[in-house]
């Protein structure tokens, strides 16, 4: 009964999305960003928080925008993977534990105005952590090309036709 609860709350979620797949990280955030009315922003991590390819993606929040760290040191579809993760988290709206950022690790670079609540992974195997996974993992599958800001996103969506004829 568990399962099929989870397969009808996916469903729910990812028919909300009216994009055309592939997209492109950039392409989905701007949809995003008109959907919630918040501006959204990557940032991957800076410094040295601990090795590079141990980070795990982050989401902070407020009534105006959300921030998306990830680790720009994965490969690409693994930098991907990470932010629609945290993309999952805000198309369930689950919500994120009070903060009150301060200068530090968490929020290195980044500008801590507006900046409310964050989603952070304190366990593995929450339902909120599946569920995102299970969302953002989809998300992930369908997108295509650089996570930068570009305007390559038609070329990345003839590209994938192309791969998907081979």
């Amino acid at each position: 009964m568990a399962g099929r609860r989870s397969r009808g709350r996916l469903t729910q979620v990812l028919d909300r999305v009216p994009l055309q797949p592939p997209w492109t990280v950039p392409e989905f955030l701007g949809w995003l960003a008109e959907d919630t009315g918040r501006d959204i922003a990557l940032s991957p991590w800076a410094g040295a928080i601990t090795e590079p390819g141990t980070r795990c993606g982050l989401l902070l929040g407020g009534p105006t925008r959300f921030v998306i760290r990830y680790d720009a040191s994965r490969s690409v579809r693994h930098q991907r993977q990470q932010i629609f993760h945290e993309v999952g988290h805000i198309l369930c709206r689950h919500p994120g534990e009070a903060f009150r950022p301060t200068e530090g690790t968490l929020t290195e670079g980044l500008s801590l105005d507006g900046i409310e609540y964050m989603m952070r992974r304190s366990t593995f195997d929450s339902p909120t952590e599946a569920e995102a996974e299970l969302v953002g993992t989809h998300l992930a599958v369908l997108s295509r090309g650089p996570i930068e800001l570009d305007a390559h996103g038609e070329l990345h969506r003839i590209a994938s036709t192309f791969d998907a004829l081979r």
